[in-house]
């Protein structure tokens, strides 16, 4: 029975190879190539021309148009940080070359990879976060991925002074940033009121940022109850409250350990201590080994005592370069000994170890309770001197200039259309109305540039016969090489070996099945072939019909064009189209 099932197997394991080289092959001639996937599309779409977008309730709206380069200046500070290194980097205003949305939006663009970089602007007027909370937003694009680096922002603490860099004051830190995980920072400063000094806070579990070629919008609202919410494209990511959800917690405890309280030198803080009045017994061995040799054990029959386990190879000629006086005597490197492989073992025999039931090891004292135990020691609590109860946290420290400083291995970090204030509203107006469009004219882009498959030849009737042809061909040569399969998986020698009977019924059940399969496989091909020429007259008629009403639609199809159907339809500028990497 065992046997008969083998061979069941064996046969199933053959049609299942044969079938799989008939379908890859199958695929490989009517696929499309991996070349033919890569290739360049053809399709270029033009881009929407940028607009000036108009915020009056701002502390900063900056879309990087004319006078932009005089609004921010470049810092040439020392890092002050491990690195001793000058921000260095350079900056451009320009358009993006990847993926770009909008034709003419120009952004602040980093362009040196593995440099320091640093740059602000002033505001007008320094804002307040404690009047009505705060709305921060910007966009981000990474147009050459992101493998490590920053491209978060920096509202700096008023009054600021001096070139900007890593030890310039700051109130809130927020963006994205990837060196391995990426996350996204939310990051502020609270300054003590009790010591006036500055602490940061950083956000528990931050979101995970988008990295690719597309613009990316984040946000972040700060409330007049101290509630936060934090968004990606419009979306809210991570929400909270400034009392709870930061690290370390901004409220200090009202007690703290005593700084000053020390352990005294006879504090006993062990539980147990050695039975000072016990003795080893005087039968206590400890020089008994753990293992000793089994005096039980005999020898396997079959050992060979007097074979070495490794002998010269007898294959093994010397070196016709070999030189005794230079290389010293030759001799045939060794193999395992052939005459060991079907025996227990060959050389010495050596007696096995077992456990020594008289093993006792190292004697010591029983454990008893401590008399003079009196519990873990911990320093006293005292009140904490800089203990305050902060409420209103969302009070933060006036903003007076905001700035990007960063460190990445990576050009081509973009940032635009950078709001600050204090009307949510607003924010969301701003995404809708510039954020949006400028997204889904990349999406455009993006999915014009893509790689477009190549129309499959149409068949008509007059292809039929061709096909079948080859599709018999097809039949015919995959039953011989199902045949090759069970010969090269022992099947044919097995089944024959069985009986000549048995071996007859196996080949033409099997025949019979994949004559069959193959049938069933041509007959929905020629319904397919039926339902494609019935579909292509289908089309050629709707199409003729369609011309005769083409007059009456132009109209309302000129009336119908506008920023979107333009992105979609087409042509633009190269230098403004490149392939998202």
């Amino acid at each position: 029975m065992a046997r008969k099932l083998n061979l069941l197997i064996l046969v199933a394991l053959a049609l299942h190879a044969n079938y799989s080289g008939a379908e890859t092959a199958s695929n490989e001639k009517d696929g499309v190539s991996s070349a033919e996937i890569g290739a360049k599309a053809e399709s270029k779409v033009v881009l929407p021309t940028f607009t000036p977008h108009a915020v009056p309730e701002a502390a900063l709206w900056e879309q990087f148009a004319s006078g932009a380069d005089a609004r921010w200046k470049k810092s040439d500070a020392i890092k002050e940080g491990e690195e001793k290194a000058r921000y260095d980097g350079k900056w451009a205003i320009e358009q993006p070359s990847v993926l770009a949305g909008i034709d003419g939006d120009n952004a602040l663009v980093v362009k040196s990879p593995a440099h320091h970089h640093a740059i602000s602007t002033k505001l007008e007027t320094p804002f307040d976060p404690a009047k009505n909370g705060l709305v921060l937003q910007y966009e981000v694009k990474l147009q050459e991925d992101l493998k490590c680096g920053g491209a978060y922002i920096k509202l700096l603490t008023a009054p600021s002074s001096g070139e900007f860099s890593d030890q310039t004051p700051y109130t809130i830190m927020f963006g994205p940033d990837k060196c391995g995980d990426g996350k996204v920072h939310f990051i502020f400063r609270h300054r003590n009121p009790v010591t006036g000094k500055h602490t940061e806070h950083h956000l528990e579990q931050p979101p995970t940022p988008p990295v690719d070629g597309l613009t990316h919008l984040y946000t972040l609202a700060i409330n007049k109850d101290n509630s936060f919410t934090l968004s990606i494209d419009g979306t809210e990511r991570r929400s909270g409250s400034l009392l709870v959800d930061f690290a370390p917690p901004v409220n200090p405890p009202k007690e703290i350990a005593d700084p000053d309280d020390k352990r005294p030198e006879d504090w006993e803080d062990k539980e147990k201590i050695p039975d000072p009045d016990a003795t080893k017994p005087d039968d206590w061995d400890e020089d008994a080994p753990l293992m000793i040799p089994d005096e039980d054990a005999v020898i396997p029959e079959g050992w060979l005592l007097d074979e070495p386990l490794l002998v010269d190879d007898p294959r093994a000629e010397k070196p016709a370069d070999w030189d005794d006086e230079e290389d010293g005597d030759w001799s045939a490197p060794q193999i395992p000994n052939p005459r060991c492989e079907d025996v227990p073992g060959c050389g010495p025999w050596e007696r096995p170890h077992k456990r020594n039931p008289d093993f006792v090891g190292k004697w010591h004292a029983p454990l008893i309770d401590n008399p003079r135990y009196k519990g873990e020691w911990a320093p006293r609590m005292i009140s904490n001197p800089e203990y305050f109860k902060d409420k209103d946290l969302y009070k933060l420290t006036k903003i007076d200039a905001i700035g990007f400083e960063l460190w990445t291995m990576q050009a081509g970090i973009t940032f635009d259309n950078i709001f600050l204030g204090d009307n949510a509203g607003v924010a969301s107006r701003i995404s809708d109305n510039v954020w949006k469009p400028k997204h889904d004219s990349e999406l455009a882009v993006d999915e014009a540039l893509r790689p477009k498959e190549p129309p499959k030849p149409k068949l008509g009737f007059a292809d039929i016969p061709n096909l079948v042809k080859s599709r018999l061909e097809e039949i015919f040569l995959s039953i011989i090489d199902f045949y090759t399969a069970l010969q090269s998986m022992g099947a044919v020698a097995a089944l024959k070996q069985e009986s000549s009977g048995a071996f007859a019924a196996a080949m033409v059940l099997a025949a019979v099945g994949w004559l069959t399969w193959n049938i069933l496989l041509l007959a929905r091909f020629l319904l397919g072939m039926r339902g494609a020429s019935v579909s292509s007259v289908d089309k050629a008629a709707a199409k003729a019909g369609d011309k005769k009403t083409d007059g009456d639609s132009s109209e309302a199809s000129g009336s119908s064009t506008g920023t979107s159907t333009a992105t979609a339809t087409a042509t633009a500028k190269d230098s403004k189209i490149v392939k998202r990497k």
